[in-house]
This record gives C-alpha cells, structure tokens and sequence, in this order.
C-alpha cells in the first residue's frame, strides 16, 4: 500500500527522532548499504526500511538537498518525541513526583493549552512553586535540552504531520488530534454496537435504547440498519462482547444524579469502551509503537483500555481479509467524519487508500 513519496513528505510519517537519525545515516560514506539497518531496534528498522530505499532510489544531490534542509527542519524543532502531539494526561502522569523546577522546564516547551491543562490539574502546593517561563529566561538551553530529553524518554515517539495533503494509509489515524480521535472512536463504538445487535435481535437493541438518550438511540438504529451481514458478530461473540461493554457501567440516579444526566454518563462510556474494542480489533496486528501511539493520542485512562483490549484481541490467528476489511471501515468513517466537520475537513484533502481497492487489483 505504498507508493513513492513527494520530496516535501520524503521522511512523513517518520518522528522527529528517526527522521534524524536516517537523515544522519545518509551522511556518512556507504549510505546506500542498508544493511546498517540491521542493527537498529525491530521497531526503527522496520519504519526506516522503506523510507531509506526512497532516498536511495533518488539522484545524489536531489537526495544531499532533501536531506539537508530536512535536518535543518529537524534543528528548529523543539524536541525528538512530539510531546505536543501526546494528550496531556500521559504527561500529566508523567510530571508526577518531579521536582516543581524541573515541571518547570518541561511546561516552558509545551503549548499553552497542554501547559495549562497540565497546571490545573496539580497539587495547589505544588503549582505554586513551578517557576513560569519568565522565570526560565536564563536557565542555559543545554539543561533545558537535557531536561526535555530526559522526560521525552519515557513516552513512545509520535509521527509527524505530512508537509502537504498525500496519501492517507489506516496508519495516519495515528495523526488525528486526540478530540479527533475520541470522536472516531465514538462513531466506531456505535457500528461496533450495531453489528452486535444486529445478531442479538431487536428486543435487547429495545431494552438498551431505554436507557440512553433519543438522539443517541437513533443513531444506534441506524447503525443496526447500516450494518452489512457479513460484518454482523456470530451470537457468541455478541453476547460476549455486550455482557463486556455493560460491566461496571451503572446507572447513576440511585446516587442523586439527574436522570438525563445519568443517561449521558452511561451513553458516553458505552459508546467509548465499544469505540475502544472495535479500535483494538484493527490494531491487533499492528507493531506495538503504532499501539501506543495512537494510546498517548487519547486521555490515558482511555489509552490504558485500549491497550488491554489489544492484548485480547491479539489472541488466536488473524484472518488478513477481515482485518483489512475491518481498517477500511475506520478509514470510511473517519472521512464521513471530516465531510461533516466532526474532524477536521482538512482530512478530505487527502487520497483515502483502501485496502479493498488494493486487494481488488
């Protein structure tokens, strides 16, 4: 599913990290051996193979050119992980137990926004002793570097955006913001429910109907309706999926909750978690760095689920055809997303590429 890429998204999707580090190779004598790549973690090598035949197959200066003003690119950028494309919780939880100056160095290099979502949800004791970044003015942009380095550690290297509209691969979902992305996973919770009840039968799809909102309600119908035979779940899997989805979730009046606002509660959830199951399902076969990507894109309890859903559904073989079949439904309904601004229609910009249409060749 690849084709050769435009000279402006040459190293695209590859992170900051390892788009400095295959420009780096290409500087020194013997480039063009790819063997070198052998020597690199699994993961890296794995990212790197295709791009780094790209660059061989190009003249050598057209190739010296792009891989110079890549890695000049590369200079101006803050960091090697993309900690601004990580939800925020990830980092929250990754700044607990720091020093308040050391929080300090690491907020002074993220947005506003992530810097203060991050802020309010600290310890008022805490917050008040982390210098702004006013105060940071002259810490030395080594130790600032060094600091940043270090927490950068301990998250998974997020790819970065294409220069210009390209081709959009089941892989670039990784590249929605994280309120993209919980709104695809709403949307596929809803499909993952309708394919469940389409086996289930109509008086169960009733019974659930009840206990959530009249829009949501209807939009979980119309999933049913939509839902085409063959991806309907056998009845095992239904019943097991459904009893799964409805575990722990509890209606809220008997604690003084309004009852609207517990139909919302329970909706919201149940929409997430199933959008979580039908996520997992794609990703069951996908490298482990894909994985926890797309977790840190999303808040972290979310992204913790998601990750035990994986685990489970990596069980057992893997049948190629539904899992391609069941990727190009998430990329189906992330451009009816973006058709109707629920994602951003920049997305439409892009050339969807299905599996079916690969596979129909």
């Amino acid at each position: 599913m690849s084709e050769p890429a435009s000279l402006d998204n040459l190293f695209y999707p590859l992170s900051p990290r390892l788009t400095m580090l295959l420009a780096t190779l290409f500087t020194q004598p013997g480039a063009e051996d790819l063997s070198v790549l052998d020597f690199l973690p699994d993961d890296d090598a794995y990212q790197l193979q295709e791009k780094a035949e790209q660059l061989v197959q190009l003249d050598v200066d057209t190739r010296i050119a792009a891989v110079v003003r890549e890695m000049r690119r590369q200079i101006e950028f803050a960091g090697l992980v993309g900690l601004e494309a990580i939800e925020p919780t990830w980092l929250l939880y990754g700044v607990k137990g720091e020093q308040p100056l050391t929080i300090g160095v690491v907020l002074a290099q993220l947005s506003a926004s992530a810097r203060s979502r991050i802020l309010t949800q600290l310890p008022t004791v805490v917050r008040s002793r982390i210098p702004t970044k006013e105060d940071l003015r002259d810490v030395k942009p080594s130790v600032m570097r060094i600091v940043r380095q270090a927490f950068e550690g301990r998250f998974t290297a997020m790819p970065s955006p294409p220069g210009q509209p390209t081709n959009f691969y089941f892989r670039d979902i990784a590249l929605l913001e994280s309120r993209e992305l919980i709104q695809l996973i709403r949307a596929l919770g809803i499909e993952e429910l309708g394919a469940a009840f389409l086996t289930i039968g109509r008086r169960k799809l009733a019974e659930l109907c009840a206990r959530i909102e009249r829009q949501a309600a209807d939009e979980l119908m119309a999933a049913v309706k939509d839902t085409d035979p063959r991806d309907a779940m056998n009845i095992a899997d239904a019943q097991m999926f459904l009893a799964r989805m409805l575990v722990g979730l509890k209606r809220d009046e008997a604690r003084g909750v309004d009852l609207k606002e517990a139909k919302l509660r329970f909706q919201r959830e149940l929409f997430q978690k199933a959008g979580l199951f039908r996520l997992a399902r794609t990703i069951r076969a996908e490298r482990p760095a894909f994985v926890r990507q797309l977790a840190q894109r999303i808040p972290r309890t979310h992204g913790l689920l998601l990750h035990s859903y994986v685990a489970r559904a990596s069980e057992g073989p893997v049948d190629l055809p539904a899992l391609h079949r069941l990727q190009d439904l998430v990329l189906y309904r992330l451009e009816k997303l973006a058709a109707r601004g629920k994602v951003n229609p920049r997305f439409l910009k892009f050339t969807f590429c299905y599996w079916g249409e690969e596979e129909a060749e």
